[in-house]
Formats: structure tokens, sequence, C-alpha cells
């Protein structure tokens, strides 16, 4: 992990961004109730990938995974053969896609659709499948075709090995990492590489919404190093900064069609810490970027730190997995108001370039290691 170190120079802009911080009034925001998903698992380990616009979510934990639908939970079985399944996205028909295995270890990975209760194999030889759309295209990343976008049951190579695809939007928009180093968005056969925040020489894209805005991270090696982006067409990547001056990296997960974006923030490199140290998930909405552990109304909390968020859906429910008593558990947010409330500290206003490039001068860089990727693009 690429370890940064905050040198005294940087004060003065610290400063100068809690004054900015001070000076606003107030905020719109929610606050939210929390579902303990986890504790209808009966187990230690889970976390949620995705909700769609019912509320329905894909949980993943260390005995299987599970549909959650309307307070009550079903069990998504393997494709014959398997032992064991994994899951990520999920689409506002109620369908699920994710990879199903014989070992532990998940090699030979076997991708399947789930509907209407039956877990179907998908027409891909050893493929990841990450996201599905409400027309049932799914994109992933297989052994032989690379990055690529299944429509009405036929895969199709869409790049390169080495490229991934994450995620898609209802108009056939795709995005992913580009030879394992760089942000693309793909459309209408087109691939076009993002590139990266301002000295930074790695990106990842995971999340597209309808109007064609991407969220991912940008880092100068890594995700470990990374910061949080927001991107369009219009504005090109716009960096969202860390929850707090000291955290080593922020990475944006998911978006709605409200552009509201979730993901986490922190110091820790093991994204599924059970014991929440030094990782926190984060709301960026109007221009602000929240710390959603403050957003929990009074008499809601279940003890949880919210550690990370995978997922928001067009109502604001927002999913992810969170620590609680020294487990990992997957959460559904809730919420409860959309009323004025103080600005909070750990709201970020996002600098000028000025100000960033001025940041990244005040940092030491140090030697690094890779860590994991991350479980099922968390």
């Amino acid at each position: 992990m690429l370890l940064l170190q905050w040198k005294s120079c940087i004060t003065a802009i610290t400063l100068t961004a809690i004054s900015l911080t001070a000076s606003k009034s107030a905020l719109a925001a929610s606050l939210y109730s929390v579902t303990d998903l986890g504790s209808l698992t009966g187990e230690a380990y889970s976390y949620a990938t995705g909700i769609n616009d019912s509320g329905e979510v894909a949980i993943n934990s260390l005995t299987g995974s599970f549909f959650y639908s309307n307070g009550s939970l079903k069990k998504i079985s393997p494709l014959s053969g398997d032992n064991q399944l994994a899951v990520a996205g999920i689409n506002n028909l109620g369908q699920v896609v994710g990879n199903s295995a014989s070992n532990n270890n998940f090699t030979g990975n076997n991708p399947f659709l789930y509907s209407n209760g039956i877990t179907q194999p998908l027409a891909i030889q050893d493929a990841i499948p990450y996201a599905i759309d409400d027309r049932t295209q799914i994109v992933g990343g297989a052994a032989g075709l690379g990055p690529f976008l299944s429509s009405d049951g036929i895969a199709t190579s869409i790049g390169t090995p080495g490229t991934v695809a994450y995620g898609l939007n209802n108009l056939g928009q795709v995005v992913g990492i580009l030879n394992s180093s760089k942000a693309f968005l793909y459309e209408n056969g087109q691939t076009t590489n993002l590139g990266t925040l301002p000295d930074d020489n790695y990106s990842v894209a995971n999340d597209i919404n309808d109007s064609g805005q991407v969220v991912g991270s940008s880092g100068f090696s890594e995700v470990n190093d990374g910061r949080a982006f927001l991107y369009s067409s219009s504005t090109g990547l716009q960096n969202l900064g860390r929850l707090r001056p000291t955290d080593l990296f922020s990475l944006a997960v998911g978006i709605n069609n409200l552009g509201q974006v979730v993901g986490f923030s922190g110091t820790n490199s093991n994204f599924f810490a059970p014991d929440g140290n030094g990782l926190r998930a984060f709301l960026y909405s109007d221009n602000t970027l929240y710390d959603l552990n403050d957003l929990i109304a009074p008499g809601s909390d279940p003890g949880f730190t919210l550690t990370a968020a995978s997922a928001i859906n067009k109502n604001g429910q927002i999913v992810g997995r969170g620590a609680v008593n020294g487990q990992l558990h997957a959460f559904l947010l809730t919420p409860t108001s959309s009323v004025s409330v103080a600005e909070l500290t750990s709201g970020v206003p996002i600098l000028s370039f000025g100000a960033i490039v001025t940041l990244f001068a005040a940092l030491k860089r140090k030697p690094h290691s890779s860590s994991a990727a991350i479980q099922q693009r968390s």
C-alpha cells in the first residue's frame, strides 16, 4: 500500500477547508434508519453488493448468497455440481448475476443468472459477471473474451485481455478498467480511456448511471492510494476527495440516476475488516462528501460502524457492509427524512485545482506493496 504522510505545509489548506465548511449554514440531507441484514443471515460475515429501485438486495456471506426482498431472505442455490457462489449485480427485475464454483478458491468460475428463484448458467466459459441492466444485458470479465457484454444469451468481447467491465447502464454504456490501469467508457462500439486525476497513473471505473455519469477511483499506483472521482462528458474527472485529512484513499463504488455517489474512505487496505478499523462509508450529494455514520437517525443505530457503501437506488436507499461487535454485516440504509441539517464536520468541500496541486506537492510518497483485488468489486 502506498503510504501518504501529511507535512506541515498543508496546514493552511486544511484550515481553509475547515473555514469553508463552517461558513455554510446548512445542507439538505437525509437521515437514515439502519437494517442489519447480517442478523437475518445469522452469520458473522456478510456484505451487500447491490440494490435495485424496489429495495431488493444481493448479499454474500461465508456460507452462501442471498436475495433480500420485503424483509425476508431467500438463499440462492449454486449451479448444479457446484457448492460455492458469490453474487454481484442486481437489476430492477430482481435478477441477480454472479459466479458459481465447486471449490472455495473459485477456480473455473461458472457465471449464472438468478431469476424468479432459479439459478441458470450463462453461456460464457470461466467468467465473472459484475453487473446487469434492466434489459438483462450483463457485463464482466472472462478468461477467453476479456471484458464482455452479454445480450440475449450471446456474449461479445468489448476489449482486450487485462480489461474488465464492472458496470453498465440501461443505455448500453459500459465502464471498467482498461489494460489493468485506466478507467474506460465503452459505447457504440468505441472505447474511451477516461484518464486519471492530475499526477496519477492509475484509475478504475466502477459504475455508471443513465445520464452517463461515471464513478471510480484515481490513484498514483492503485486504489490503495486513490481518490474517488465523478466523471461526466461535460466536466471530465472531478476529484471527490477523502473524508478525513489522514485518510490514504477513497473509492467511489455506486451512483444513482440523481447523481448521488456512495463508496468508502480510510486508511486500512483490508477493505473487509470486521472491526471497522480505519474505514468509513460515504455519501456524496449536493457537492458534499458525508460520512454516512453521521447521518444515522437517532435511535436507529444498532451499534454499527458503516465501513463501506456499495450501491444506492433512486429512492436513496444504500447498501454495503459494516462492523458490529467484531463482525462484518451487510446493511441497508433507508431515508427517514429529507431535512435541512447543520453541516457536519466530516463534510468535505471540493478544493480548487490549484489547492489540489499544492496539496499533492506537500505529500511524500513511499514504496508500496499491492493488496488483493477488491472481492466482487466490493
